[in-house]
């Protein structure tokens, strides 16, 4: 049987989450193909003969790009069997069903492909709706050789005029902790699950072999299992120490595990992207971020002393921010030297709150909220201050310019500042903080790390 697995948007990288499906369903006699609509066409011939087409939902960007292209599988193929797997798909499982999904599956996923893949060898009904499993599986090396080259993919920007090909793997999914706004948390709930290290540096080196000079490890969370982290990286550095890497870390492991950042840095840690969201007390508590806003200053402090750049993100603009809040954020990153690791998308996300986050579950939101809103995917609210949210559009405005003209971060970031100040009633556009002198960079992504932000008409042009 012919089975057909799309990728929509996967942050920039080459999607692991069709290549590890793709192995376990091979391995049972399935002939697979791969589409990664993020930098190559719809594969219509494919959609035209495969029996199941499974699309991955990993984040909200992914979803919308989905149920839009949903149409036109249906009209090239209409009898196909519609899986929805990841994050996303369990969330949405009603409104993916009226629109003509007919499994989902989220969680560890892998083997749940399998069960329709042999439901419908066999003949059995083949509907699994909303199977959401945490359970431990057996994972394959993940089968890459029907995906685009690694090259047409996000590259690094090292910090020095040079860029690397980047690779792509996980060595963990799941997360142990809960906070509320993160889409991960309504589908595990506090649990993650390993991956063997020996699976996944043979994923690593299938990819150095195909071109890969640094490894975004694209885990939650890189040191929720911290030992399985160390023995990984110091396997990765022992047989490639020319490779480096980046992982995603939250602040207070960094905090728990500073010990363990020389060991980062040894086996060739470029960075480390941590979500900080907030800098104001109050809503680092309603979001149980689990740090707080001494607890970012410290780590921004640590990493700087060890020398691995932090690239923090942010979700600047909730309920409960106010002007002279988002002020704060601007000034915090500037008086950390942090200018140049925020990338400016990062000052203009709006919290996102989707089907089934725990952030419905308190009080707090509940003045706020607007209903649902089923075509966005998302529950939608207002700030009670209008004056924030103009401030919002404005924002978004500059970053949305300043990336269409190629303006510089640090050029990008002062105009937020003048323009939050004005906000704020402080007329004095004079921007206070001293800024480097050289041309040198830290090492960042060329395809900025975000996952909530409306589909794009180049996206959308693809499907």
């Amino acid at each position: 049987m012919q089975v057909l697995l799309i990728s929509t948007y996967d942050l920039g990288h080459q999607p692991f989450s069709l290549a590890s499906p793709a192995a376990k369903l091979t391995a049972v006699g399935a002939t697979v193909t791969c589409n990664d609509l993020a930098v190559e066409s719809i594969k219509e011939g494919a959609v035209e003969k495969a029996d199941i087409i499974g699309l991955y939902l990993q984040m909200h960007t992914a979803t919308r790009l989905s149920v839009a292209l949903l149409p036109r599988l249906k009209e090239l193929n209409p009898v196909a069997h519609i899986v929805f797997y990841g994050l996303y798909a369990p969330l949405n499982a009603e409104y993916l069903k009226t629109i003509g999904g007919d499994s989902f599956i989220g969680g560890e996923f892998e083997d749940g492909l399998v069960q329709i893949y042999n439901n419908l060898i066999d003949g059995k009904a083949p509907i699994l709706l909303n199977l959401t499993s945490t359970e431990n599986q057996k994972f394959n090396q993940p089968l890459r050789d029907g995906l685009p080259n690694l090259s047409n993919y996000a590259h690094l920007n090292v910090g020095d005029g040079s860029t690397k090909i980047v690779g792509y793997t996980e060595a963990s999914r799941g997360c142990k902790h809960k906070c509320r706004h993160c889409p991960v948390v309504p589908v595990y709930q506090g649990r993650f699950r390993v991956i063997s290290s020996n699976l996944v540096i043979a994923d690593i080196r299938q990819q150095i072999a195909q071109g890969a000079e640094h490894i975004s490890f694209g885990d939650p969370d890189f040191l929720n299992g911290p030992t399985h982290a160390i023995k990984i990286i110091s396997a990765l550095h022992n047989e490639f120490p020319q490779i480096s890497y980046d992982a995603t870390i939250k602040v207070e492991h960094l905090l728990k595990h500073k010990k363990l950042l020389p060991k980062l840095k040894e086996t060739g840690c470029l960075f480390i992207t941590t979500a900080v969201e907030s800098v104001e007390e109050d809503i680092l508590q309603i979001l149980d971020k689990g740090h707080t806003h001494d607890d970012f200053i410290q780590v921004a402090k640590n990493n700087k002393e060890i020398g691995i750049p932090l690239s923090p993100t942010f979700v600047p603009f909730t309920p409960w921010t106010t002007k002279r809040g988002f002020l704060r954020l601007l000034d915090t990153i500037a008086e950390l030297g942090l200018i140049e690791n925020v990338a400016p998308i990062q000052l203009a996300i709006r919290l996102l709150i989707p089907n089934k986050s725990y952030l419905l579950d308190i009080p707090d939101i509940q003045p706020h909220l607007l209903g649902y809103d089923q075509e966005a995917l998302s529950h939608r609210w207002r700030n009670l201050d209008e004056s924030v949210e103009d401030l919002c559009r404005e924002i978004q405005k500059i970053v949305e310019t300043g990336a269409a003209d190629g303006i510089l971060r640090v050029e990008t970031f002062k105009t937020i500042y003048a323009t939050t100040r004005r906000a704020c009633g402080l007329n004095d556009d004079t921007f206070p903080y001293q800024l480097p002198l050289t041309n040198i960079t830290v090492p960042s992504m060329s395809e900025p790390w975000f996952c909530c932000a409306e589909p794009t008409q180049e996206q959308l042009s693809r499907l």
